[in-house]
C-alpha cells in the first residue's frame, strides 16, 4: 500500500492534527533506519526532496543515520502539495486551531455551508467559528475551551462571526489568541 493514498493531497490533509503529521514523519524516518522490508519504501519517499532527488533508493538506505528528521517533515509537506513544512505547519494550524475533538459535543449546530451556518446563527445567537471546511454555531462553553472566552470586546467587534468578522482587527487579535492556545494544548 505504502505511505501515500491516491488521490489529490490538498484534499487528503483536511481535517488532520498537526501531531498526527508530525508522528507520520517521525515514523517515516523510523522506517528508513529500521532495516525492514519498509526501508526501501521509505527511501523512495525521501527521493522527492530536492537534496536527494539525483540520489538512488540504495544511495538513501547507505545514508539513512544523516537523514534527519527535517527531512521527514519536507518529505510530508511536498506530499500534501506544500513547498515547505513551515508552510504545512502554518496552514494546518490556522485550520485546526477552533478545533478541540474532546469538546465537539458543545458544538450546537454544524454545516457544510457557510450561509446556511450564518442563518442559523442569526436565529439562534452564539458563536460563528470555522475549522476546515465546516461551520459551527457554538456557545461560551466550546469558546472557553478554546481559551477564547475572555475577549469579549473583540467577539463583540467581529459580530460573534469568525467567518465573516466586521472589525479584521479584532479578528487577528482573536486569531492570535487561538493559534497561541492551539500551539500550548498541543504542546507545539
Amino acid at each position: 500500500m505504502g505511505y501515500w493514498p491516491e488521490g489529490n493531497y490538498m484534499d487528503i490533509l483536511k481535517p488532520v492534527r498537526l501531531t498526527h503529521l508530525k508522528t507520520q514523519a517521525t515514523f517515516l524516518l523510523k522506517d528508513l533506519r529500521s532495516g525492514s522490508p519498509e526501508s526501501g519504501k521509505a527511501a523512495e519517499q525521501f527521493l522527492t526532496i530536492p537534496a536527494y532527488s539525483g540520489k538512488s533508493t540504495q544511495w538513501i538506505l547507505e545514508h539513512a543515520g544523516t537523514i534527519k528528521l527535517k527531512d521527514a517533515f519536507l518529505v510530508i509537506a511536498l506530499k500534501y502539495g506544500f513547498k515547505s513544512w513551515a508552510d504545512l505547519k502554518k496552514k494546518v494550524i490556522q485550520e485546526d486551531c477552533l478545533y478541540r475533538s474532546a469538546k465537539v459535543g458543545l458544538i450546537y449546530a454544524w454545516f457544510s455551508d457557510y450561509e446556511k451556518a450564518a442563518a442559523y446563527h442569526q436565529q439562534y445567537g452564539g458563536y460563528l467559528i470555522k475549522f476546515w471546511k465546516d461551520f459551527v454555531v457554538c456557545g461560551d462553553e466550546y469558546i472557553t475551551s478554546l481559551s477564547l472566552a475572555g475577549y469579549i470586546e473583540q467577539w463583540a467587534k467581529i459580530g460573534y462571526d469568525w467567518v465573516n468578522p466586521a472589525d479584521l482587527q479584532a479578528w487577528h487579535f482573536l486569531n492570535e489568541k487561538a493559534i497561541e492556545s492551539y500551539l500550548n494544548q498541543n504542546n507545539l
